[in-house]
């Protein structure tokens, strides 16, 4: 009795290793595999991300999946976030492929900066039999900027605008070129900050560039201001010479006539009859 019954123990055990095997089982790493879109992620804390996945088999048989989710770094571990398909399954063909739904998801607002990890996680049944599996895909990453750099990259094409339009308007005023060199200095410093991850210090560089643009623009507005004054003083000093002018002229012609005029009636009266007859 004893060897049947240990028979039938073993026969027991052997049965219900191979059920729960049958139950849930996973796909080899090679038999399947994800594609992401967009592929390189990035953003903000805050941000939603919009995910499209593309799921291909290598399995002989046909799949039917009934979750997909992502699972990222700053979420616990049995936590995901994606769509719970086991209403409608999706049917994945041997050897075939299906695009997901759009996934979004948000970037916490206490996430860190710098680089994050995650994966797909897919839940399925495999071919005729219905057997279970999990399966989950290699490990991507998704990259967290800081506050820091997103105030830097939104007020990098201000500050490169206005720096641009500077160069362009050929500022004619010395201190409105001075003031143009140090603004590209300070805008040159902020980008090199910007490259050694400095995100604090090329703000501040930006900031200095905006400044001395915003005061080789005022240079450049007084310096106009004083050659239009002294245009208008030109002007006004020409029109006043030209008076002058015009007047000394005609007190001269009245003089002149006038000692004419006063020559004449001081001849004496023989010398006036005299020429007269040598004219008759």
């Amino acid at each position: 009795m004893r060897p049947l019954r240990l028979m039938l123990t073993v026969t027991s055990i052997s049965l219900i290793c191979i059920l729960c095997c049958g139950l849930v089982s996973a796909l080899n790493q090679d038999e399947a595999s994800v594609t992401l879109f967009p592929s390189n992620l990035a953003g903000y804390p805050g941000d939603n991300i919009s995910v499209t996945i593309t799921f291909k088999s290598n399995y002989a048989e046909q799949l039917r999946i009934y979750f997909i989710g992502l699972q990222f770094d700053w979420m616990p571990s049995d936590s995901f976030s994606g769509h719970d398909l086991s209403g409608s399954p999706a049917t994945v063909p041997r050897q075939g492929s299906y695009v997901f739904d759009p996934i979004v998801i948000q970037i916490p607002l206490n996430a860190s900066a710098g680089s994050h990890s995650y994966f797909v996680g897919i839940d399925g049944t495999e071919g005729l039999s219905g057997s279970s599996f999990s399966w989950n895909s290699s490990s991507f990453t998704i990259d967290v900027h800081g506050f820091t750099e997103m105030i830097y990259n939104e007020l990098l094409p201000h500050v490169e605008n206005k720096l641009n339009g500077a160069k362009s308007a050929n500022y004619e005023s010395t201190e409105a070129q001075s003031l143009l060199q140090q603004a590209q200095s300070a805008f040159e410093d902020a980008t090199s900050s910007a490259n050694d991850g400095k995100w604090s210090l090329a703000i501040e560089n930006l900031q200095i560039a905006d400044d001395f643009l915003d005061e080789a623009s005022e240079a450049e507005k007084r310096s106009d201001e004083q050659r239009a004054a002294l245009l208008n003083l030109l002007f006004y000093v020409a029109i006043i010479a030209i008076a002058v002018i015009i007047i000394v002229s005609i007190v001269m012609v009245v003089r002149k006539r006038r000692k004419q005029t006063d020559f004449g009636a001081e001849q004496p009266l023989e010398t006036i009859e005299e020429y007269s007859e040598e004219q008759g």
